[in-house]
């Protein structure tokens, strides 16, 4: 049985929002239409489509730490409280922490959390997202799952967490 086809993406760079208006317009919903207001921006978008594969989920010995922050295939603690995230908000938070910084698409972060299962839209990653941002809120984690509009979501810097030249003290190692 063949896989079905990519959908093909269409970027415009459209300097005002009656160009971006009238191209959205004239789109007919067959694939994703991306509207840039400048090269920058669509160059971003391209970069991030085109960035290596996420890495396999979790296995038994890898740990993934980002400041204080440490996950692995069972659980996730911050300064060694357990916070009491469900399989897949683990496997969502453990995604983005991978590469903090990184824009995770909804597709993407449902490949990781719902081990591949068809996607249908992005409600499911969504409410994932809610709920793990309202546990790391109430557990006074200072790291943040921010939404990239229409893209998907990134872990960003909070007050134990800095970015550096694009870069995140961020690790993956095994057997810790």
């Amino acid at each position: 049985m063949d896989s079905p086809a990519t959908p093909p993406v269409v970027v415009c760079v459209a300097g005002t929002p009656e160009e971006r208006s009238r191209l959205a317009a004239q789109f007919d919903g067959n694939g994703v239409l991306v509207i840039a207001s400048d090269p920058a921006v669509a160059a971003a978008f391209l970069s991030q489509l085109h960035a290596p594969p996420g890495r396999r989920p979790l296995g038994d010995t890898d740990v993934i730490r980002v400041g204080d922050l440490r996950l692995d295939q069972h659980e996730a603690t911050w300064r060694g409280r357990l916070l009491p995230l469900t399989p897949y908000e683990l496997k969502v938070l453990a995604c983005l922490a991978e590469r903090p910084g990184r824009i995770w698409t909804y597709q993407q972060l449902h490949d990781r959390a719902w081990d591949g299962s068809y996607f249908t839209g992005p409600a499911a990653v969504q409410s994932v997202i809610k709920r793990l941002r309202a546990k790391l809120r109430q557990a006074r984690v200072p790291v943040h799952v921010d939404a990239a509009r229409g893209l998907g979501f990134r872990l960003t810097e909070g007050s134990d967490l800095r970015l550096i030249g694009g870069q995140v003290s961020a690790g993956v190692t095994a057997g810790q």
